[in-house]
């Protein structure tokens, strides 16, 4: 059984062949599951549903135990039994698919041994059965690492290069499956660690999940990032589509990954090959912005930056806080001693553009309320909101404030 198993592995064989000799040979439940149970291949003794089923069962018997095999084989790096718990019971032989230093997947069989002799021989068997399947899968990796390399070369041109002459854009969109003239956006999702740790699982995670769900985009993993080029006339709809795509994400990272966030920025629509490296650009600028953003929206969209676009081009902290404690300091000071919020004031004030009564009702307040507490401000900080240059410097710094997170 070994031998013809060993010949899988020099021929165009797939999983379901390998479990299917492990099963047929052996005469018990085989398949090939991931971390989760989730079966990636099946084959059992007989065919038809009933199969799946049984095999099914055994893994349900006991989710727990079954886990923890799992786990003890991928940790130990060799294949462990799980035997019977009783007459009708069968015992579980599971053994790590290792392609490199990575259990990626993981070889299952189940069934009645006659004897000890018996269980021995098909741990054997499985063990020697789940080196053919990392063959296999390795091969499998070997033409993705590949094919993966090649499509990032292409994207890249296409994405960071803009003075490539547009003939040599459109024919690298074409190698793409890109049409040259098409209206297109980019979205980046980009991911970070809060400890420095390596976000290559999350970012992988966040690449099928897009790819999944948005098959007409193309979308290509670049190290921390993942860049989605969406084609579509309906501008409005692709914004509500990669929002909803992007609080997906999200939400899926952060329960499965406490320790990453994700950052999403889009860029404006453009139409024609030629333009997708505008489009990425002001996505990564969006991107930028919304690593400094404390308030961050599902997807920060470049066209709705404003002043933060030149906020996010200071380096420095220091230079905000400084313009921040220049302007505001008094008010924000006032504020922290006496439990005031005179710069809630201010800031819904302003983004009524000047209505009392919009920022009272926006304030649960009185107009006249409005009126006093920004008449306050004026004279703690003194500023003078008649004065355009002073009205202008107060709305920045509070921005900066508010959006930025710096806190004076």
């Amino acid at each position: 059984m070994c031998s013809e198993l060993s010949s899988l592995a020099t021929t165009d064989s797939d999983l379901e062949q390998i479990v299917t000799v492990v099963a047929e040979r052996a005469g018990v439940w085989a398949a090939v599951v991931d971390d989760s149970l989730s079966v990636l291949a099946l084959c059992a003794e007989g065919s038809g549903r009933t199969t799946a089923d049984g095999l099914a069962k055994v893994l349900d018997s006991d989710p727990e135990a079954v886990s923890q095999l799992v786990a003890a084989a991928a940790r130990m790096r060799r294949a462990l039994s799980l035997p019977a718990a009783g007459a009708s019971a069968v015992s579980l032989v599971v053994a790590p698919i290792l392609v490199g230093d990575d259990s990626v997947a993981y070889l299952v069989t189940a069934g009645h041994d006659a004897d000890e002799t018996g269980e021995d021989a098909r741990v054997m068997v499985t063990e020697h059965a789940a080196m053919v399947c990392a063959v296999v899968l390795g091969r499998r990796r070997v033409v993705a690492i590949a094919a993966g390399r090649a499509r990032r070369e292409l994207f890249d041109g296409l994405m960071l290069v803009g003075d490539r002459a547009e003939a040599d854009v459109e024919v690298w969109a074409r190698h793409l499956g890109i049409e040259p003239d098409q209206r297109h956006r980019v979205l980046v999702a980009a991911l970070c660690s809060a400890t420095g740790a390596p976000v290559r699982a999350a970012t992988d995670m966040v690449e099928h999940m897009i790819a999944t769900r948005c098959p007409a985009a193309t979308v290509v993993n670049r190290d921390a990032d993942v860049v989605v080029l969406v084609p579509g006339d309906d501008d409005a709809g692709l914004a509500r589509q990669l929002t909803a795509l992007a609080r997906l994400c999200r939400k899926a990272v952060t329960a499965r990954f406490p320790g990453v966030r994700l950052i999403a920025g889009l860029g404006d629509p453009h139409t024609g090959a030629a333009r997708i490296n505008t489009s990425y650009t002001e996505a990564r600028r969006a991107v930028d912005v919304g690593r400094l953003m404390t308030r961050l929206p599902d997807v920060t969209a470049f066209a709705e930056l404003g002043v933060h676009r030149l906020l996010a081009q200071v380096h420095d902290p220091g230079e905000l806080d400084g313009f921040v404690r220049e302007v505001l300091g008094g008010v924000i000071d006032h504020d922290r001693a006496n439990g005031t919020d005179y710069c809630a004031t201010l800031t819904a004030y302003f983004r009524q553009n000047g209505s009392l009564q919009r920022a009272a009702a926006l304030l649960h307040t009185h107009p006249n309320t409005v009126a006093y507490r920004v008449h306050r401000a004026e004279k703690i900080a003194g500023f003078d909101l008649g004065s355009y240059t002073d009205r202008l410097a107060v709305q920045v710094a509070l921005e900066i404030v508010d959006g930025l997170g710096v806190d004076a």
